[in-house]
């Protein structure tokens, strides 16, 4: 498991490194983009969210959106049409091109490339144990979630979902994840009949490389009235 870690982590810094150089002159066309629309506005939005092992960080996004109160108890999803979304906002959210500043956040080692996305403070606070379990891995550009429906779902639902990755994370899954993203982004997010793989009984606990849980053989849970560190 630790050396599968490890070049998940190599993968990522490669991938993220690449990309924003790759990517660089696109980061230019999106930023003159954004300030034409909207002039004295800020470039990027920065949110304080959670990451692995509950430490917080700084989640960076081009800004798509007008200044506005956000209500972290009651955060509403934002979907396609909302007055608050700029002209340049709906491409950049239609095609997910505002997450693009996050390659920073994975070269930094706050995310990764796959993984479940980062968690709100207040959300955090909200969560059960259980669902708290998402963040013992590092946030990610994209995930098991993304590419099965994503806000179609409620957040109950994705959570869920990102608890069932962990118990089943294999190099190859982040691949099959991988893979889906581009198709997701290019003919947008479809939700299926019911929530796809997650896990509804929640009297288990994922284990993981570090988070001070034993590893056994053959199964990827361990009962819940053991000590869980978060």
């Amino acid at each position: 498991m630790r050396l599968r870690l490890a070049v998940k982590r190599l993968f990522d810094v490669l991938v993220a490194a690449i990309a924003l150089v790759l990517l660089a002159p696109l980061f230019a066309v999106i930023a003159a983009a954004i300030k034409l629309e909207t002039p004295g506005l800020p470039l990027f939005f920065n949110d304080t969210v959670m990451g692995r092992d509950g430490c917080r960080f700084t989640f960076l996004k081009f800004r798509t959106m007008f200044p506005h109160a956000i209500d972290y108890a009651d955060r509403p999803e934002v979907r396609p049409g909302s007055p608050l979304v700029t002209r340049a906002g709906r491409v950049l959210r239609r095609f997910k091109l505002d997450e693009l500043p996050q390659l920073w956040n994975v070269c930094r080692g706050d995310m990764s490339v796959v993984g479940p996305r980062p968690m709100d403070p207040v959300r955090y606070q909200m969560a059960s144990e259980f669902h708290r379990q998402r963040l013992l891995v590092r946030p990610g550009l994209t995930g098991w979630v993304q590419i099965n429906g994503n806000i179609q779902w409620s957040w109950e639902d994705r959570m869920d979902m990102d608890v069932w990755y962990l118990a089943h994370w294999s190099l190859w899954l982040d691949v099959r994840i991988l893979s889906a993203t581009v198709p997701t982004i290019l003919f947008g997010e479809r939700r299926q009949d019911r929530p796809p793989a997650r896990i509804a009984d929640r009297r288990y606990r994922v284990r993981w490389p570090g988070s001070g849980r034993q590893q056994r053989a053959g199964s990827a849970f361990e009962p819940a009235d053991k000590t869980v560190r978060m």
